[in-house]
């Protein structure tokens, strides 16, 4: 049995001794945010371990029926003398009789500005986002009626670029915008969270792709927020590349299947490349690490990637996709582990510049690794160049 605390957690948080799980958490969260550390320093750190422990106490039940009371040792609880008279009976009021003696009354709030947000009492579904609050609740239904494929284009769209945030407008907002911005930051990421995205393939450096699908979906709304703003502020081009960042990775991943316009490709492509024999699996591997597997061109992302550097729109987020999807591919059984980072990024590759439509036949082959995997019948020259046998 837990040695009571020494201090009285019902006046810690000032409620009485029928409060629910509900009143007590309120008022430990109306008392927890003044005394943090986070916002009073090392100063608020034992009030704040003594707020955790009256909260643990009172919300568990079996902790709760240990409580002493009254307690004695409580110089703030009087216990009434068996002499002393029976107390008046009340008279009937409208209005509420006052505290006990040993209970602080909750001091009241003071008013809430409409504008503000705590993540703590707030829900963020049902914030008020003015003029935009029809259309972002849209937006929210858009995202639970995404299809897996939808949501997996989305996921990947951004491949290995980075994302954008939204911090740097903190000081050009006012204090009402940015409080909805914080707001919806916190909406979408509960409304993408209410369904599990896809396993993460394993991803080497070369050819890497990131899942970035709540953040892709939190650029769209906030442009959405804060276009207005936003135009108002940039000079010259910078409102429409802002634009392009926000909107164009959403829009080119909803509406369309899995791999774009070559779907049919890249699947035939696939199903072939889960039965590759541990030769064949082999000579990908070695040709892939002969024409793109240094780390010489640029950086070491998808600089060999047709299109990489070129903003999102359909046959790029296809193309990304299928890379992912070429990486859930596991190497043959009897392939040597050397070769492993090989097979899967040529297998990567090729996805990638099937779903573009294929590659024009200038500088390097994108998709020669997987026809030299094909040749069924190596010259001695490609025997020699792959180490395979040459007798």
């Amino acid at each position: 049995m837990r040695k009571p605390p020494d201090f009285d957690p019902f006046e810690l948080l000032g409620v009485d001794a029928s409060a629910d799980a509900v009143t007590i958490d309120r008022a430990y969260k109306a008392r927890i945010r003044f005394v943090h550390p986070d916002i009073a320093g090392e100063a608020g750190l034992d009030e704040t371990k003594r707020l955790n422990m009256a909260r643990e106490w009172l919300l568990d039940a079996e902790l709760r029926g240990q409580l002493p009371r009254p307690a004695p040792s409580w110089p703030f609880r009087r216990k009434q003398s068996a002499s002393a008279p029976p107390p008046p009976p009340r008279r009937a009021s409208s209005s509420p009789p006052p505290p006990p003696s040993w209970q602080s009354p909750e001091p009241p709030k003071p008013p809430k500005p409409a504008w503000e947000y705590d993540p703590l009492d707030d829900d963020p579904l049902t914030f008020d986002y003015g003029s935009h609050t029809v259309g972002l609740r849209a937006f929210f239904d858009t995202i639970r009626s995404l299809s897996r494929d939808e949501r997996a284009r989305v996921t990947y769209s951004l491949g290995d670029e980075p994302p954008i945030f939204f911090d740097v407008f903190k000081d050009r907002l006012s204090e009402p915008l940015w409080a909805r911005s914080r707001a919806l930051d916190d909406a979408i990421h509960r409304v993408w969270g209410e369904r599990e995205d896809e396993s993460a393939p394993l991803l080497f450096p070369r050819g890497r792709v990131f899942g970035h699908g709540a953040v892709v979906a939190n650029a769209y709304a906030q442009w959405m927020l804060l276009s207005d703003d936003i135009r108002k502020q940039s000079v010259g081009a910078g409102a429409s590349v802002v634009e392009m960042r926000c909107r164009s990775a959403w829009e080119a991943s909803i509406g369309h299947p899995r791999y774009g316009r070559y779907e049919r490709q890249v699947e035939a492509f696939l199903e072939d490349a889960k039965g590759l024999s541990p030769r064949t699996a082999e000579r990908l591997a070695r040709s892939w690490e002969r024409h793109f597997g240094s780390y010489v061109y640029g950086r070491p992302g998808e600089d060999w990637f047709p299109g990489a550097f070129d903003h999102a729109d359909p046959d790029l987020v296809s193309a990304r996709l299928a890379a992912v999807d070429a990486s859930r591919i596991e190497p043959p059984a009897d392939l040597h582990w050397e070769r492993h980072n090989g097979f899967r990024c040529g297998l990567r590759l090729t996805a990638h510049v099937l779903a573009l439509g294929g590659a024009p036949e200038r500088g390097r082959d994108y998709l020669r690794p997987w026809r030299d995997a094909l040749d069924d019948n190596p010259t001695f020259w490609d025997r020699a160049r792959y180490g395979l046998p040459t007798g």
